[in-house]
């Protein structure tokens, strides 16, 4: 290997993939990309990372083992699902692929990411997609990641009846999300094909990238800190099992996502100056806006113990099917603020697959929380705080997208198709259940074998285990119950940003400037979800891919 490498990218996620594949086509360019999970080239892909729904979350070695994360200011800490493996979240999310909406890009240059705006990041969504149901100036043909949507026709019973019960309602067809913003009952696209899970390390780093001379990739390696000469970045100290090596690079990318690179940074000492000499490390650029501006799309969940002939069928592999996008009355928000999807299955068992759900999202919440160290050592765990719902306007939107999802199952063109309906939430015990195993796949069927052949006793259990025994009725009618259901209940949607905020430079809160680089040092970037100025309408993946490839464009184009 060289001695230097012309880039070095730290994380190989969504992000570092895309960099990887596109500064690497430059035959010129010496690339390193490095991944602190298990690397997988193409055709050794484990099958549940393969997989059209999303198994590969209910394995435990494709996440970081020790992450924990507060998300209420008074919540005890609870583990966080956060991928480690080459691909990042795109290699266990459930590949939802939405853009969001012009004026989400349009604020971003407004708050002085310039050259951010909608026109300016529509070419590259174009780029990076294939868009397999829709053309013309809004989508790509030829970009390496396969867009899809379920036909209408093909959407299971419990989804159906929702969408039937949301039409009574007023609610009209969206047929392309990714089209003109409007609300309504919409086809959701996804990034694979029937058959597959088609995530930027696939796509980006196929055999044809991979075959490349300039570029290697190395896994199982975490970064630790990056070093410097004076207020020049020239590498990376990454730890390989218990030995620490240094590598050297005339410009160091960090892609390691929302929680990583924030903390990757602050072990550099780039960050608030007073925070980093109170745990002893030496700063390199005060900076105090690292760690700050954590955010995410809050979400609850209203869920149905489905009839047996309400199951999505198996030949239907992927869950996402159907959302509804909405505008809440809080006065002074966005349109199309409130998100609910809509499941039919909620996990890979016989149970989860009897268990539809309305998954009530916030699509732009006002509350922030923060990253921030524990400790020096990156063997030590992170202090994540997201706060969620802190800031009143987000819980009373949540109130709207929880009564109206209490409504929806309520209908009379759902009723025929449940047993149940109930509160839901993703505690530790669905978590140890959901983790793929022999004797989960045993459990969730005898408990299922006992809700359908005790129907009277269903209704108690379902309350008393799944929905902590509340009734529906109750949630929707009493505020003050709901107040306290959500604030329990709530996490994020796994879309953390913003923790390293692209912006002007002058701005406190500012991280990166427009063209992705650290304020302070020279030869370094963060170009991942942690430079978001604001989360999009959207699940964040395509806009990081999207962002990658812009980044990728001007890097290579000098800028």
């Amino acid at each position: 290997m060289p001695a230097e490498w012309d880039y070095v990218i730290v994380g190989g996620g969504s992000s570092g993939a895309v960099l990887a594949g596109r500064l690497s086509a430059a035959a010129g360019n010496r690339v390193l990309l490095l991944e602190a999970g298990g690397d997988y080239p193409p055709g050794t892909e484990p099958a549940t990372v393969r997989d059209p729904y999303h198994l590969s979350v209910y394995e435990p070695r494709n996440l970081w083992p020790d992450l924990t994360v507060r998300w209420h200011a008074a919540a005890k800490p609870r583990f966080y699902e956060q991928a480690r493996l080459i691909g990042g979240g795109s290699s266990i999310n459930a590949m939802v692929a939405l853009r969001g909406v012009p004026d989400d890009y349009e604020a971003w240059a407004r708050d002085g990411a310039a050259g951010w705006g909608w026109d300016d990041v529509l070419p590259y969504f174009r780029r990076l997609e294939r868009d397999l149901d829709f053309g013309g100036p809004l989508h790509g043909d030829g970009g390496p990641i396969p867009i899809r949507r379920h036909r209408r026709e093909d959407w299971p019973p419990f989804v159906r009846a929702v969408a039937a019960a949301a039409a009574e309602r007023g609610l009209h067809l969206v047929d392309d999300m990714n089209g003109a913003p409007a609300d309504g009952i919409a086809r959701v696209p996804m990034s694979n094909t029937a058959d597959g899970r088609v995530s930027p390390a696939m796509a980006y780093l196929d055999r044809s990238a991979r075959a490349r001379p300039n570029l290697a990739i190395i896994d199982r390696a975490q970064a630790v800190r990056i070093t410097f000469d004076g207020s020049r970045a020239t590498g990376v100290v990454v730890r390989r099992g218990t030995r620490e090596e240094q590598i050297r690079g005339r410009e160091i990318i960090v892609a390691a996502g929302a929680l990583q690179s924030p903390a990757l940074l602050l072990r550099s000492g780039i960050g608030s100056g007073a925070a980093l000499q109170r745990l002893g490390i030496r700063v390199q650029s005060d900076l105090p806006g690292v760690g700050e501006n954590l955010h995410d799309h809050p979400v609850v969940a209203i869920a149905a113990l489905l009839r047996p002939q309400a199951r999505q069928p198996d030949s239907l592999r992927a869950a996402i099917n159907m959302a509804l996008r909405l505008t809440s009355g809080e006065p002074g928000s966005s349109a199309h603020d409130l998100y609910i999807a809509v499941q039919n299955k909620v996990s890979w068992h016989a149970l989860g697959r009897r268990i539809g759900a309305l998954l009530c999202c916030l699509y732009k919440p006002y509350s922030r929380g923060r990253v921030a160290l524990s400790d020096p050592d990156a063997a030590k765990p992170l202090a994540v705080a997201f706060d969620l719902l802190a800031d009143a306007r987000d819980l009373r939107r949540m109130h709207e997208a929880v009564i109206l999802a209490c409504e929806l199952v309520a209908a009379p063109a759902v009723g025929p198709l449940v047993h149940e309906v109930f509160p839901a939430g993703f505690s530790d015990s669905v978590r140890r259940l959901n983790r793929l195993s022999t004797v989960n796949r045993v459990r969730a069927g005898l408990l299922l074998t006992l809700l359908d052949c005790a129907p009277s006793l269903r209704r108690r259990m379902v309350r008393a285990v799944f929905g902590g025994g509340i009734d529906l009725g109750a949630l929707a009618a009493d505020a003050a119950m709901r107040t306290s259901w959500i604030r329990a209940r709530a996490t994020g949607f796994f879309h953390p940003v913003g923790t390293c905020r692209m912006g002007r430079a002058g701005d406190p809160r500012t991280v990166v400037d427009p063209a992705c680089r650290v304020l302070g040092v020279g030869n370094l970037r963060v170009v991942d979800a942690s430079i978001i100025p604001e989360i999009p309408r959207a699940n964040t993946n395509l806009t990081t891919v999207m962002m990658a490839e812009k980044a990728a464009d001007a890097i290579l184009r000098g800028g």
